[in-house]
Parts: structure tokens; C-alpha cells; sequence
């Protein structure tokens, strides 16, 4: 008999053993595990000893069910943590705010405490704009975390190689480029490109009629990476393209390669349409529209209509202009322009300073100014200033910026070119944002100060002899300055003073 219950040796010794003898070879679930145990050679002893085992077996419970194996622990973590202090201080921050900490954070080597793993994931889910500074920070504890689950994969695939501090980015699979998500396809990619460029571009060529309209363009943007005129070839081939933003892609990257077959394109259309004239002492340029794009230009990204002028001259490159009409930058685009053509000449090429990011053309464009009517709104081809201001080296940037401030008040362009200086600012233009906010208060001028505020929160040193939270908190308390005013600069002011917190826990 085989997996005997309580219940029949109860039966059994009601019997007796005596009539019904028992020989116990197995016992039911758990407990017959222990069926050896017993001796065979007194029956009487057997039954009682079974009838215990079988008691504490079904007291014990029931043996758990085998699942899957158990979760690999998380790797150790080199990287020193954030203390208790910085991490509350993180927990107190908006997102704007969290992400500047958190990369500074990251630049000094640090990683998230285990606590707030699960806290910035979640919040780097909800805002997009965390996604890096997140990733930065996560460490080899946070990238196992965060492993499992696929949002916050998402954000743990947002640390490229070269983009993150020492050991922060994750070993990407073997077989990633065959199975892995966009994200981690292309950071294969991105990794495989670093270390071999010719490589990395006939993989993405070898595949390229497999992929989806937006794989390719996304992976396509990887080549940006050690461009060099081995892909021209291949970029080429990509402007005929089905997708729109693989053809968009194809022709930013040729544009960035000098002497490419696109770049000379460009040029040879651009040359005949403005030529130099001179009466008397007095020069001018002259423009003329273009008959129309043919195949080969809409092929090169031109559409025909009233901007194409602007589409041509942006699109040539910037050096063919002062050699070819023979006049340096600063002067040429000084000069004035015939036919009413000036904004749309001078829009072409502050796209283009913009895209070459040559700050020698963007100073000049920057010193010419507007060329149309007083008052007038420029055209939507029109790149505003901050934009071009961008491309200036940061030193000659919050130059600008402070020059601006100390010219007028604080007018939302202005504003936009204060934004776009790295901070922490220079001292001078530190002082230029105090004094212009100090006047707009103390004059009740007309000026954006909330949103200066909101961007002195972000850039004024938190650190050095000046104290800028107490000048902030100091205007916010003026009798006449505005609520919401007042409101603006006491957020700026805390903003200061939680970075100069930070910055003490972290140095």
C-alpha cells in the first residue's frame, strides 16, 4: 500500500493491527519523504511514528510551488552615493531644476541612492526631459532596476557611449542590433561607430531595406558620428528615399561634408543669384530669384514658391560667398541689397551660420541687424537672434547677453539670449540680470521679469563671493514690485539657494 493518509491509519487502529496487519511503504504529500524512517519490524510504532509525520507535515503547511529561478542580485556599485541631504534636496526640486542637479551630479561622479531609484525612474517616465539626467545617475544598481521593467528600460538605453561618466553606461548585448529595442539598436550602433565608422555604416547599409520608415532615420542620425566622406556614397543613395525624414537626415549629414557632390549642388546654384555692384565709391548687392526647382533640386530638398531664394542661399556653403564676390564676411553682409531682397538673402544665410555653426558669420549677422522696415515682422525663414547667438563661443555669448540687458529692458528676446549662455554665468552678466531686474522693479518698467527670473534661477552662480539669492529674495521684498513679480524672484531666489545646498554635498 502506497500513500497512506491520516485517515487510514486511524481506520487501521480502530481494526487493530492485529486483524489488519499494515506495512507502511509510502505516506501521502510531504511527509513521505520520511517514509524510510520508520521501522518496518514494529508495525504498532510504524502506524504512531507515520501519524506523526503526517500531522506535522499538514501543520508545516504545503510546500511552496517551484516558480522561475531567482533574480541575479544587482552588481556592486563603485561610484560614491549621494548623501541623505542631497537626495531630499533632489526630492524638493521642480524638473527643470532636478535635471541641473542631477548632472551635476553626474559630472562629479555620483549616483543615485538606492531609495530614489525608483522615484527618478518614475519621474524620468512621466517627463521626458529627465530622461538623461536620470540615466547618468542610475549607476550599475539603478541600470539592474530598471531592467526590469520596460519604461524604465527606456530610460537605463538613454546612456550612450561617451555621454555618460566613467562606468555609467551599460555593456550593450551581442545579439542587441538583431533583438533589441530602437534604443538599444542604436546605441549598438552608436558603440559600433566609435570604434569603426566604415563598419558601423555598411551594417546599417547591409540591412537598410529590412528597417521601417522610422528605424532608418533614426538610425541613419548615428552616422553624425566621425562623418567622413567614405559615406557620402551612402547618404546619397538616401535621398531618394521613401520617408521624408530619412531624406531630411541624408541631407543635414551631407551638408556637414565639404566638397561632397550635395554641397557643390548647392553652391552652383546659389553663385548666379547674387552678384556684387559697384557705383562709385558705393557697392551693393544684387539679387535675383531663381526660375524654379527642377528635379535635381526638389531631390536636394528645395520646394518652389516665395522662400526658395532663402532655401538656395541657406543651403550654400558660407565660404563661397566671400571668395566668390571677393568681399570679407563682416562687410558683406553690411552690405545693402537690391530689389527688396535683403531679408530674404540674409535669413538664407543666418540658416546657414546656424547650420555650420560659424560664429564668424554669426557675429557679423548678429552686428547688421534687421534689414527690413522698422516694426516689421520677420518672416517665419528668419532665424531669430538667440538662435544665432548660440553659435558664438560662450565667453562672446554672455557678452552679448549683458550688453543687451545694460542697452534697454528686459524684452523676451533679450531674455532668450540670456537663457542660451551656459551657466553658472560670468560674473558681469550675473550682475547685468540683477541690475535689469532691479531697475524693471524699482521703475515698474515694462519687462519680462518672470521669465528672467525663471532663467536667473537656472543660471546665476550659487557659489563665489556674491550672495545672488539674497539680492533675488531682496527685489521680491521691494514694496513695489508686483505679486506675481514678487512671486517669480522668490522661486529664483530658492532655486539659487537649493543648487548652492547641492553643490556643498557633492564637492
Amino acid at each position: 500500500m502506497t500513500g497512506l493518509t491520516y485517515e487510514d491509519l486511524v481506520a487501521a487502529a480502530t481494526v487493530g493491527l492485529s486483524h489488519r496487519p499494515l506495512q507502511i511503504t509510502g505516506l501521502s504529500g510531504a511527509a513521505d519523504e520520511h517514509t524510510g524512517l520508520l521501522d518496518p519490524g514494529d508495525e504498532a510504532a510504524a502506524l504512531l511514528d507515520a501519524a506523526a509525520l503526517l500531522v506535522t507535515a499538514h501543520r508545516a503547511g504545503v510546500r511552496p510551488v517551484t516558480g522561475p529561478p531567482p533574480v541575479p542580485a544587482a552588481p556592486d556599485d563603485t561610484a560614491p552615493e549621494l548623501s541623505a541631504r542631497a537626495a531630499d534636496l533632489l526630492l524638493a526640486a521642480g524638473p527643470v531644476l532636478l535635471a541641473d542637479l542631477l548632472g551635476l551630479a553626474a559630472e562629479h561622479g555620483y549616483r543615485a541612492p538606492a531609495p530614489l531609484l525608483p522615484v527618478l525612474l518614475d519621474a524620468a517616465v512621466r517627463e521626458r526631459g529627465l530622461t538623461t539626467a536620470v540615466a547618468g545617475v542610475l549607476g550599475a544598481r539603478g541600470r539592474w532596476l530598471a531592467g526590469h521593467r520596460p519604461d524604465w528600460r527606456r530610460v537605463a538605453a538613454a546612456v550612450r557611449a561617451g555621454s555618460a561618466p566613467a562606468g555609467a553606461s551599460a555593456p550593450v548585448e551581442p545579439g542587441a542590433w538583431e533583438t533589441g529595442s530602437r534604443a538599444e539598436r542604436r546605441r549598438y550602433l552608436a558603440e559600433l561607430r566609435e570604434r569603426d565608422p566604415a563598419a558601423a555604416r555598411e551594417l546599417l547599409a547591409a540591412g537598410w531595406s529590412r528597417e521601417t520608415g522610422d528605424d532608418r532615420a533614426d538610425l541613419l542620425a548615428v552616422l553624425a558620428r566621425a562623418l567622413s566622406p567614405g559615406d557620402e556614397e551612402f547618404l546619397e543613395a538616401a535621398l531618394d528615399d521613401r520617408k521624408e525624414s530619412v531624406r531630411v537626415t541624408a541631407r543635414r549629414l551631407l551638408a556637414r561634408l565639404p566638397g561632397s557632390a550635395f554641397t557643390r549642388r548647392a553652391a552652383r546654384r546659389a553663385a548666379p543669384l547674387l552678384r556684387l555692384e559697384q557705383r562709385g565709391p558705393r557697392r551693393r548687392l544684387v539679387a535675383r530669384l531663381p526660375g524654379g526647382a527642377d528635379a535635381a533640386a526638389a531631390r536636394d530638398g528645395l520646394s518652389p514658391g516665395p522662400r526658395l531664394l532663402t532655401q538656395i542661399v541657406a543651403a550654400a556653403p558660407l565660404a563661397g560667398w566671400a571668395a566668390g564676390l571677393g568681399v570679407d564676411v563682416a562687410e558683406l553682409v553690411s552690405l545693402p541689397i537690391g530689389g527688396d531682397l535683403a531679408v530674404v538673402v540674409r535669413a538664407g544665410w543666418r540658416q546657414a551660420a546656424i547650420r555650420e555653426a560659424d560664429p564668424q558669420w554669426a557675429r557679423a549677422l548678429l552686428a547688421a541687424g534687421w534689414p527690413g522696415p522698422a516694426g516689421a515682422r520677420p518672416p517665419a525663414t528668419w532665424p531669430p537672434d538667440h538662435e544665432l547667438a548660440a553659435v558664438l563661443p560662450p565667453d562672446a555669448r554672455a557678452e552679448r547677453a549683458g550688453a543687451l540687458l545694460a542697452a534697454g529692458a528686459a524684452s523676451p528676446g533679450t531674455v532668450a539670449q540670456v537663457a542660451g549662455c551656459p551657466a553658472p554665468w560670468p560674473a558681469p552678466l550675473a550682475d547685468a540680470v540683477i541690475a535689469a531686474l532691479g531697475h524693471a522693479v524699482t521703475a515698474a518698467a515694462r519687462a519680462a521679469v518672470p521669465e528672467l527670473a525663471a532663467v536667473a534661477g537656472r543660471g546665476l552662480p550659487a557659489t563665489g563671493p556674491a550672495d545672488y539669492a539674497a539680492a533675488l529674495a531682496g527685489l521680491a521684498g521691494t514694496d513695489n514690485c508686483p505679486a506675481h513679480w514678487s512671486s517669480a524672484l522668490r522661486r529664483a531666489a530658492e532655486a539659487v539657494a537649493l543648487r548652492r545646498a547641492f553643490l556643498k554635498e557633492i564637492r
